[in-house]
């Protein structure tokens, strides 16, 4: 897929605009330059540095060289924060109850 500098211009561009923008942009670059996207016939043909993830149904490839994994970490500090922002709110409303 090789899309020329002014047309990844154009679609990064068009992100500033949210999806509806990024499709029509996408339609037309594609007829302007259809080899440098994927044709589904081609889509298990593809090759991933990290493996491609998957909402609800398989992302047709055909290898990939590093395991998505999600890590620990960074669930752990997501609920740490939800935690604190918790705590927060409980606390400013005791607060203004008592006042």
């Amino acid at each position: 897929m090789k899309l020329t500098n002014y047309q990844r211009s154009q679609l990064k561009a068009a992100a500033c605009f949210g999806g509806a923008q990024i499709d029509k942009v996408a339609a037309s670059l594609q007829r302007e330059n259809p080899d440098a996207f994927w044709r589904e016939s081609e889509l298990a043909q593809r090759d991933f540095y990290h493996e491609p993830m998957s909402y609800g149904s398989p992302v047709p490839h055909r290898s990939y060289v590093q395991r998505l994994v999600v890590r620990r970490r960074e669930l752990d500090n997501e609920r740490d924060q939800v935690m604190a922002q918790n705590h927060y709110l409980e606390y400013t409303h005791q607060l203004g109850a008592a006042a």
